[in-house]
């Protein structure tokens, strides 16, 4: 009977030996390398919207997303305004993804009694492995505005209500705390309130996004006029802060726009940083899986 240390010697002189090595090389001619997996980059934003401006990020697929947001007046109206929270106005928005790439939705401001109408598509995502270096998304809303004609005894149309934007959203995840985004805005209103203004503006934007933990981060955006708009708009700057709640985004911000439409921060923000012109506000999201 061979001894345990005579077995063991046998089977190194085995695999020591040609037909040892054939064998030994058989048994892994079956493996071979695991295929590098390119997914989509994703959660480049927390949420649809960076803080003013919308992200890259849309619902999924029959997936609705409800949006309550809320910008308090100014902030230098001082105690007896409560710092602004005394005055309020609010915005509703209902957005469904159709596909995991394309939603659209619906929205409601009492500021200027404003209706909307958009659509999004995520042209391009980025990948994993930077063969698709960004995100390309892009964006189109219809705003009518539902305030009284101020001169109701002339013709009036319902057409004089109207104003659209287009955006393109190039944005880039550079780590998993740094995102940033670049977005430039065609605004065209097809009324103007006097001749000298332009119906056709053009707006260069920019965000970032940068987490602090798992569940919060911090947020900036800026909105620079390039033309078209009057010489006394001030463009639009905002910081907030995301706050991930399970199951909601909670969006805490200062900004200079009162308004929380993109025709109204684009091309009407009126306050100055330096004045203390600021409105505090937040937005609230939740989404529903149908």
């Amino acid at each position: 009977m061979r001894t345990l240390p005579a077995i063991i010697l046998g089977g190194i002189l085995t695999v020591g030996s040609p037909d040892g090595a054939a064998k030994a090389q058989s048994l892994l001619d079956g493996i071979e390398a695991a295929p590098l997996v390119i997914t989509p980059v994703s959660a480049s934003f927390k949420d649809t919207r960076i803080i003013n401006a919308q992200s890259n990020e849309t619902p999924g697929k029959n997936v609705l997303h409800f949006v309550i947001a809320h910008r308090f007046g100014q902030i230098n109206e001082g105690a007896y305004a409560l710092w602004g929270l005394d005055n309020a106005s609010m915005r509703m928005a209902f957005d469904y993804g159709i596909t995991d790439r394309l939603a659209v939705g619906i929205a409601r401001s009492t500021f200027q009694k404003t209706y909307e109408a958009n659509i999004k598509w995520r042209a391009l995502r980025q990948n994993s492995d930077n063969s698709m270096p960004l995100s390309v998304t892009l964006y189109s809303v219809a705003m009518a505005n539902g305030l009284k004609w101020s001169d109701p005894t002339r013709e009036n149309f319902f057409t004089s209500r109207l104003s659209y934007v287009n955006q393109a959203i190039l944005a880039k995840k550079w780590s998993s705390k740094l995102s940033t985004a670049l977005i430039p805005s065609f605004i065209h209103r097809n009324l103007v309130e006097i001749l000298a203004d332009a119906n056709d503006q053009w707006t260069l934007g920019a965000g970032a996004r940068y987490k602090l933990t798992s569940r919060t981060s911090i947020n900036a955006e800026y909105h620079y006029a390039i033309a078209g708009l009057p010489t006394d708009h001030v463009n639009s700057l905002s910081i907030g802060m995301d706050i991930e709640t399970g199951g909601h985004v909670f969006q805490l911000h200062v900004t200079n726009s009162q308004g929380m439409f993109e025709r109204a921060f684009l091309t009407e923000t009126g306050g100055r940083w330096r004045d203390g012109a600021l409105y505090f506000g937040f937005n609230l999201s939740r989404v529903f899986d149908l």
